[in-house]
């Protein structure tokens, strides 16, 4: 007797997720499920290049990675209504990406981010550093070198303005406002694990975290962590602006540094020099401007390094003044009974008419 062929067994609910709800309106949770669902016979997430028949041998019907994208982009009203689908679309915008959701930004890479309380405890670390001494590794401007799970927390100006005014600080003082932006956070591991997860590249064990990334806490409170040495970032979060403002405000209340700088004279930056103007082109002040740079050498009057607008002008004088040209070395040379210093004295005495 022929044996059966043997077929395997598949729970349909496997099968089927997430498209058991394909008669009805499709939500940002649908989409992501059908991607899971891919990624996991794949090995990656779908792009807008997968085709019907990758999604096909996953075991997803009738759809391909353009068509996701398509729908994505022009939601139905089941998706366009969906609160996740809607502050996922406006981080997608802020971010930068005007066609608003994609299938990359469906991809859990792009949508990890530190929860509250991470952020939290992240700000709870913050720390202004002190002085390092004689024997420390530091950088040019004085400061400690980061420690290995230590990052730059950038904050903006307007925060640190008033986190300054807060403790008591005059924020004018560019003294007092260069200090406060040397804030420091540790990394904890809700931050290295989003690090990890959304794909930007983690240093070696024994390098320090600040040599590759910092953490910028913008006035819109959106947490970012950006690149040292790229352009960009990837989104992280977002936090309250009066609790970091708090924080910032003890921080600076208690920093030794900006305590000698507490009711001390602001620091006044020098005026700056009064710049004449420049004179009007093809003025006779622009003439007597130019004749002046030429130096008298010897029997000869040298023209500057820099080209002069009015050069025939001026050759034109000084020829008949007696002088002769040499374009070679970029002179007039005098005859023995002619003292070139003395003509372009004439010259500049007389306005050069």
């Amino acid at each position: 007797m022929k044996p059966k062929a043997h077929r395997t067994q598949v729970a349909d609910s496997q099968l089927e997720l997430p498209l058991g709800r394909s008669g009805g309106a499709h939500d940002l949770a649908y989409y992501i499920g059908i991607c899971k669902v891919y990624a996991a016979y794949h090995k990656h997430w779908p792009t807008v290049d997968a085709s019907r028949e990758e999604f096909r041998a996953a075991r997803v019907k009738d759809v391909d990675g353009r068509r996701i994208q398509r729908e994505l982009r022009y939601p139905a009203p089941g998706l366009e209504t969906d609160p996740e689908y809607q502050a996922l679309r406006e981080r997608c915008l802020l971010d930068g990406m005007r066609e608003g959701v994609t299938l990359e930004a469906l991809d859990p890479r792009y949508r990890t981010v530190l929860s509250e309380n991470g952020i939290a405890g992240l700000f709870a670390s913050i720390a202004l550093p002190v002085r390092a001494g004689p024997d420390a590794v530091r950088y040019a401007s004085g400061l400690p070198a980061h420690a290995l799970e230590e990052l730059t927390l950038r904050v903006g100006q307007g925060i640190a303005v008033r986190a300054l005014g807060l403790a008591g600080f005059d924020p004018r003082d560019p003294r007092v406002l260069a200090r406060s932006f040397a804030v420091r956070v540790h990394a904890n591991d809700e931050l290295k694990s989003v690090i990890d997860r959304i794909g930007i590249h983690r240093p070696a064990l024994d390098a320090r975290l600040a040599d590759h990334y910092l953490l910028d806490a913008g006035e819109d409170g959106r947490l970012t962590v950006r690149y040292q040495l790229l352009a960009g970032g990837r989104y992280a979060g977002r936090f309250d602006l009066g609790q970091l403002c708090a924080k910032l405000a003890a921080v600076y209340a208690l920093d030794p540094e900006l305590a000698q700088l507490r009711g001390a004279a602001a620091f006044e930056m020098p005026a700056a020099p009064t710049v004449p103007a420049a004179p009007v082109s093809g003025s006779i002040e622009e003439l007597r401007e130019q004749l002046a740079m030429l130096r008298a050498e010897g029997r000869s009057l040298v023209l500057p390094i820099q080209a002069l607008s009015r050069f025939a002008d001026i050759r034109r004088l000084l020829e008949k003044a007696g002088g002769d040209y040499r374009a070679h070395g970029q002179r007039f040379d005098f005859e023995a009974d002619i003292a070139p210093a003395a003509v372009l004295e004439e010259l500049l005495r007389r306005g050069a008419l």
